[in-house]
């Protein structure tokens, strides 16, 4: 009914103002006040006993990570007596800086959910470069362009906005991240087919991860939305629920294993299976080679700051299905279903917890549109994709 999709839209909206608020308010996704942050990583406050932090001698020992001075045990002196000895954290001048200081690589490696190490001693913290210590994580900004070549054919322009928030689940390591969306579909008609000029996204993602012993994590999602033209998003066909489940094997730091399905409330294959693998040989080289959005990646030489500011070329492949209520001209109630697969070629900017970027070319090819008023599947010429995006 009506009813049912304008009370989700209500509680959309409600939860997004709830969620925007409470980010200036909450703790970090930890608990407490926030801890100083050291080469992107969290340095709790002082614990005597660190087993994981080597000493000169290369073994565990009670030594202080703080910057500044911190007292340590009284220490017997020079001269044999035992006196008080205080110990400095490296810091730029010093004989040691950085994360290499503390026995920490100097480089971690990007999103999405690729682990980097948070301790020497447990497993891969699933927590991508750049994680905020509050509920705030992201914003993101995408515009599409697919431009229609034949008076036949359907073109689009596509603006899109999310907004990421991560709350600890029940731990900052193990969050569920929400993902309200909204995004905009600019309709270039073919001839004949009586569509709408506009088309709404509203959905909200809610993402979780966590570990299931040391080699295999969990991933699960579920979006619920409203799909629809101006005048259909109180229909009850415009509301649709996705959602995917994905098992993750990793080995070893290098590879990782994928297995899971998606489902997609469109026209045609609800269920779209996820397999696949991830291979990174180093920090400059990045395959996913996972159905059904495929991507390889090579980081630049000219790069900044490898592990903070770094320049990226990647080839991917997308394939995108979705559907949506409408109203005919007539007043009259319809269904709009599309989908596609694309190629692209992109660069990236990408600067670790500041402003990234990034701009695409490719090609769209195998299109098909439907309508529940027609008379089936319609074939489309295939045309060129440009997109850019912010995320900060």
């Amino acid at each position: 009914m009506r009813t049912r999709s304008w009370a989700l839209a209500s509680a959309f909206l409600l939860l997004l103002a709830a969620v925007t608020a409470s980010s200036a308010l909450a703790q970090p996704m930890g608990g407490a006040a926030a801890p100083p942050v050291w080469g992107g990583y969290i340095v709790s406050d002082p614990v005597p006993q660190q087993p994981i932090v080597p000493t000169q001698h290369g073994q565990p020992g009670p030594v202080y990570t703080l910057p500044g001075q911190v007292a340590l045990p009284p220490q017997p002196g020079g001269d044999g007596n035992v006196g008080q000895i205080w110990q400095t954290y490296p810091g730029p001048g010093g004989p040691a800086s950085g994360p290499a200081a503390i026995g920490l690589p100097a480089t971690i490696i990007s999103e999405p959910g690729y682990p980097v190490p948070s301790n020497a001693a447990g497993p891969p913290s699933l927590l991508p470069p750049g994680t905020r210590n509050g509920v705030f994580q992201k914003a993101k900004f995408t515009a599409t362009w697919l431009p229609q070549l034949d008076d036949d054919s359907l073109g689009w322009t596509d603006l899109k906005t999310e907004v990421v928030f991560g709350l600890p689940f029940f731990t900052r390591e193990t969050p569920i991240v929400i993902t309200p969306t909204y995004e905009a579909h600019f309709l270039d008609r073919p001839d004949g087919f009586d569509l709408p000029s506009r088309l709404h996204d509203l959905s909200i993602d809610f993402h979780h991860f966590r570990r299931v012993g040391e080699r295999w994590i969990a991933d699960f999602a579920l979006t619920p939305g409203l799909y629809a033209d101006d005048h259909s998003l109180d229909s009850n066909d415009a509301f649709r629920l996705n959602g995917r489940a994905v098992a993750v094997y990793e080995p070893n730091v290098m590879w990782k294993w994928l297995l899971g399905v998606t489902y997609v409330n469109g026209a045609w294959n609800k269920i779209v299976p996820v397999f696949g693998f991830v291979y990174e040989p180093s920090d400059a080289v990045e395959y996913e080679i996972v159905f059904p959005a495929p991507r390889a990646a090579w980081r630049l030489p000219n790069s900044p700051a490898p592990g903070q500011d770094e320049y990226w070329v990647y080839i991917a492949g997308e394939f995108s299905s979705s559907i949506w209520a409408f109203e005919q001209s007539d007043g009259m109630d319809d269904i709009f279903a599309y989908r596609d697969i694309r190629a692209i070629l992109g660069i990236e900017h990408k600067v670790i917890g500041g402003l990234s970027s990034r701009a695409e070319i490719g090609y769209v090819f195998d299109r098909q549109m439907k309508l529940a008023s027609g008379p089936g599947d319609i074939d489309l010429d295939g045309t060129v994709l440009l997109r850019v995006g912010l995320v900060y």
